[in-house]
């Protein structure tokens, strides 16, 4: 693997220009106008796993989905990625848009360097973005200050804990009056090498294991995790389970055939929702 997902993109990056022309992003706008309509039309990405399992293994071992083919998949048939193959075409797009970016590295309970987001500086300040929690307004970071965020979400709250003088900020969620620790974000700009650490680490996560897919619609939270299934609201949660292909590719927006294809790969693999 020679090519590094995390390069600026060239002038004549078709990913760029496609994903402009899809989202309507005029270049000319302003650039925290700009950061915040690029987040929020990755949010329309979803988060899944079944382009990562199949990926892997069609290629037999660590296989990173780069920025072009995770922009052109999602095009083609609705699909979109893991945190690092998302959170790299992120940020190719903002590169490409002009802006100054990078990737940060975040730790969650079951391993360090499991998460990632990005950094984008507005009026030279650093601003968090993470699409994957929903963050998709450029949120200023307060420097060397311990204080705590609270940024609205349609269906949850999210809480940023900032520790240590701004040296890590822990992230928890708050829904019906319960809150959760989720990860804690490291807001130094990681080198590429750490981060392709990270991710080619990915591959070896248990959640390669069984179909891992979640997605914002109508101002719910979707999730499902083998075969379990819940649709969170503000108010409720409604649990099912979906062992279908159409029913998880309707549900999610996807290709049917590559909701197929990859719970084969599962199977093969000995995995089964």
């Amino acid at each position: 693997m020679t090519e590094n997902p995390l390069a600026d993109p060239a002038r004549a990056s078709a990913a760029l220009r496609s994903f402009s022309e899809h989202f309507r992003l005029e270049p000319g706008a302003p650039e925290k106008t700009l950061a915040e309509k690029a987040a929020t039309a990755f949010s329309s990405l979803p988060y899944e796993n079944l382009t990562k399992i199949l990926k892997h293994d069609r290629e037999e071992g660590v296989a990173r989905r780069g920025p072009e083919e995770v922009i052109d998949d999602y095009l083609r048939m609705g699909s979109g990625g893991t945190c690092f193959s998302l959170t790299a075409a992120l940020l190719h797009v903002l590169r490409g848009l002009g802006l100054h970016a990078e990737p940060i590295l975040a730790d969650r309970h079951y391993g360090e360097n499991t998460h990632c987001a990005l950094l984008v500086w507005l009026d030279g300040q650093p601003h968090l973005l993470d699409p994957g929690y929903l963050i998709l307004k450029p949120l200023a970071l307060p420097g060397d200050k311990n204080l705590e965020q609270v940024v609205p979400t349609a269906f949850n709250e999210l809480l940023l804990r900032h520790k240590d003088q701004g040296s890590r900020i822990e992230l928890h969620t708050r829904q019906q009056g319960s809150t959760s620790h989720r990860l804690t974000f490291k807001p130094e700009p990681a080198e590429d090498g750490e981060f392709l650490d990270a991710w080619d680490a990915s591959f070896g996560w248990e959640m390669m294991r069984y179909p891992l897919l979640t997605r914002v619609q109508g101002g719910d939270q979707l999730y499902l995790q083998g075969a379990r299934f819940q649709r969170r609201s503000q108010n409720d949660v409604e649990r099912s389970e979906l062992f279908e292909a159409e029913d998880i590719a309707r549900a999610f927006g996807l290709e049917a055939n590559l909701v197929r294809e990859a719970l084969a790969a599962f199977s093969r693999r000995g995995e089964t929702p």
